[in-house]
């Protein structure tokens, strides 16, 4: 099998990044062709590191000459390697949608390869430090991205990004700066191994920097306020990137912390109720929307408390339900997005996009065989198993709101004119709908690394 460095994941889309300048003086035309192939390689790195991770266990890249816990670490685990696979193909996948219009230009292009690189950066890197700088590069370049449609919509959800964003930004150098000066390390695997040596009231106040910060990323509430507006602002397809790229990789962020990084039970039940506000507020928002893009972001919200419950459930079940949920929700949530070009009438009147888009929703909304239906169905089995009906009873509420927005957004929802939407977008989005429907038959490619992902992190590894 070849090995492939995790440095290549980042290196190869910024190098190249910096390079489409250039190929933009020798011709314009050339700058999409040229992004997707980048887009393109490195989806070809994180699906060979996926099976590289699967067949040998942990990746370790040491980078600067130095040692850990001085030098810089990248650690490619499980879950690390699943949302490489994912942010990277789908953001290939998303960028096609960019063919056969004049929307995109080379600084566009450039910001959307700084933010796939950036976001893979999140998952792979085995330094807190340089997660932060991957945060901030991600935050950057998503206010850019969203600013991108000059409109007054764009510009107002861009400044409100930026404002979270920089407060996230503040509480996260904060946590940072917390364990530094008790442990004077910022490698993940010699802090966890010496959490325990600082005091409980320090932890405590580093896990809630450190939780604040990067909620604002993960859409948690009550630290999402900037999403429905950033959504609705940008254009659809910078709103399908996001909710695939910044928002899973905030997630992942999350898993770390609680797992890795500082391991408190008590994270664990404040996980579980911000999960819960997270869900029911979300989906109770997007009742109440009109507008499409707003009512697909607060679903979004929704949809990242249920992957918060599942996540501070502590067991392999639910561990494997937020696998799946969070795949499920990027596929689906970006094939959504892209499907929102018009407001006037049922998406079901839309030839071109009725069937894929009638499968994300089913996905999103956990009908059987779709991933969301797998990711539901693992939840409810470990909620069960630990008696915990009270939750089950918010889930299920959940999902009967989402059921009714969603039903709306089918007859009310996209556009009638196939003109509409392009042959580029048509395409991105068929892409999508194929792949929710492989995993949703074949779910045990998906399963099988995600045991892996449970057992390795509930037994304190990567």
């Amino acid at each position: 099998m070849v090995s492939i460095p995790p440095v290549l994941l980042i290196a190869f889309p910024l190098f190249f990044a910096f390079l489409a300048p250039l190929i933009n003086m020798v011709s314009k035309k050339a700058v999409k062709p040229y992004t997707l192939f980048v887009l393109l390689l490195n989806s070809l790195f994180a699906i060979l590191l996926f099976l590289e991770v699967q067949s040998n266990s942990v990746v370790y890249e040491q980078l600067s000459g130095f040692y850990p816990p001085i030098g810089i670490l990248l650690s490619v685990g499980y879950i690390g390697a699943i949302l490489a696979v994912v942010i990277n193909v789908l953001a290939m996948v998303v960028y096609i949608s960019y063919f056969g219009d004049v929307e995109n230009s080379v600084k566009f292009s450039m910001i959307y390869m700084l933010v796939t690189a950036s976001s893979t950066g999140i998952v792979i890197t085995g330094d807190l430090f340089n997660m932060f700088v991957f945060f901030e590069i991600t935050a950057v370049g998503s206010y850019g991205l969203v600013a991108s449609m000059r409109t007054k919509k764009a510009f107002e959800g861009a400044f409100k990004y930026i404002v979270l964003g920089s407060v996230g930004s503040s509480f996260i150098l904060l946590g940072i700066a917390t364990i530094y000066g008790y442990l004077k390390t910022l490698n993940f695997y010699d802090i966890a191994a010496r959490i325990n040596t600082m005091p409980e009231t320090a932890r405590l106040m580093a896990f809630i920097f450190l939780l604040i910060g990067i909620g604002v990323e993960a859409e948690i509430f009550p630290l999402n306020g900037w999403v429905p507006d950033a959504y609705e602002g940008s254009s659809n397809r910078v709103a399908s990137f996001l909710s695939l790229g910044p928002s899973k990789a905030g997630i992942y962020a999350i898993i770390r912390l609680l797992f890795t990084l500082v391991p408190i039970m008590s994270g664990f039940t404040l996980a579980l109720i911000l999960g819960i506000f997270t869900l029911v507020i979300g989906e109770l928002a997007a009742l109440k929307q009109k507008d499409v893009k707003r009512m697909l972001a607060y679903s979004s919200i929704g949809q990242m408390g249920l992957i918060l419950i599942a996540i501070s459930m502590h067991s392999k079940f639910a561990f494997i339900a937020a696998v799946f949920l969070m795949v499920s929700h990027a596929l689906a949530k970006s094939l959504l997005f892209l499907g929102t070009r018009n407001y006037d009438a049922g998406t079901l009147k839309n030839p071109w996009i009725a069937g894929p888009i009638f499968i994300g929703v089913l996905s999103i909304i956990g009908m059987p065989p779709f991933p969301g239906f797998w990711g539901k169905w693992y939840l409810m089995l470990n909620l069960a198993a630990e008696g915990l009906w009270s939750i089950i009873l918010i889930v299920v509420f959940a999902a009967v709101v989402e059921g009714v927005y969603y039903a709306r957004f089918l007859f009310k929802g996209t556009g009638s004119d196939a003109r509409s939407i392009t042959k580029s977008e048509v395409a991105a989005i068929f892409l999508l709908a194929i792949m929710l429907v492989l995993i949703g038959i074949f779910p045990q490619y998906l399963y099988t690394p995600a045991v892996k992902a449970a057992a390795s992190l509930l037994g304190g590894g990567p």
